[in-house]
């Protein structure tokens, strides 16, 4: 336990090295941070795969390593699609010319670890140079992060009733709803933070200093993204524990001691982060 809560401890330090202090003097700074899990996680994957007897064609994945943050830069989303595109065709094209090589399952996978995680990762891009900006970044955070902790002590102390114990043994009601608890919490830090506090008003490229200029739209707004991201959190955590178990596998790696590897703690993340892009998309907050 110590271990891992030192590692969790040097984790959070780094995240916000980045987001906190690096991000105030240049957007793109962060990225790289983004851009270095992608690249850690795909790699995870490739190599449980591996062990598993999949083979997954490497080509259409570094293509889209070396092609995703020239096009986003440019195009923004439409350059996300272009490079999914891209690497995909790439992939079929690969496959076709050596179809002795791979197998259909070999392609699935690809496509798989281009979709998981590295489309997904994208969506921090997403969200750290659109609106939804330096906000929708620390609510991902604190809503994964406090619905995982709390999910985890409440596991501890309360559970008993398996949640999916065929997915993952562990897993408990009683985590679950641990879980939302936390992630509520999380979701009330960001509302304290932004819309009551507005404690980062003045950081350099803060962006959306609040939701909304009132509470009472402000609150249900934040709770109800609050459970929605929790339950993806939660649907993010069992998808990467089912994957582990059909592979065969206790964590993706071991770069991470006491955590495992940059997929296990970023399982909840992935999920999460796409829909709060999306949420930013549709409405742009108040900005500076």
């Amino acid at each position: 336990m110590l271990k891992r809560n030192i590692t969790a401890a040097v984790l959070i330090a780094i995240a916000l090295l980045f987001i906190l202090y690096l991000r105030t003097l240049y957007i793109e700074l962060t990225d790289i941070l983004f851009f270095a899990f992608m690249l850690f996680g795909a790699f995870e994957m490739w190599q449980v795969g591996k062990k598993s007897g999949y083979n997954a064609i490497l080509l259409p994945l570094i293509v889209f390593a070396v092609s995703i943050y020239p096009l986003f830069y440019f195009f923004e989303g439409s350059g996300t699609l272009f490079a999914a595109m891209i690497s995909l065709l790439c992939a079929a094209t690969v496959f076709l010319f050596k179809r002795d090589k791979y197998t259909i399952n070999d392609l699935l996978y690809t496509i798989l670890i281009l979709f998981y995680p590295m489309i997904l990762t994208t969506s921090f891009f997403e969200i750290n140079h659109g609106m939804g900006s330096l906000l929708g970044i620390l609510f991902i955070l604190f809503v994964t992060l406090l619905s995982d902790a709390f999910a985890l002590f409440a596991g501890m102390i309360f559970g008993q009733k398996k949640l999916m114990e065929d997915v993952s043994p562990k897993k408990t009601i009683a985590g679950a709803i641990g879980a939302y608890i936390g992630g509520l919490i999380g979701a009330t830090i960001v509302f304290l933070l932004f819309d009551v506090f507005a404690v980062f008003q003045n950081f350099g490229n803060v962006g959306i200093i609040r939701l909304f200029d009132e509470y009472y739209i402000s609150v249900p707004v934040y709770l109800a993204l609050a459970v929605i991201a929790t339950t993806l959190a939660i649907i993010g955590d069992l998808f990467a524990s089912l994957i582990k178990r059909r592979m065969g596998v206790k964590d993706f790696g071991k770069i991470f001691p006491g955590h495992g590897g940059v997929m296990d703690r970023m399982d909840s993340l992935l999920f999460v982060a796409p829909i709060v892009a999306v949420f930013f998309m549709i409405y742009g907050g108040v900005a500076l």
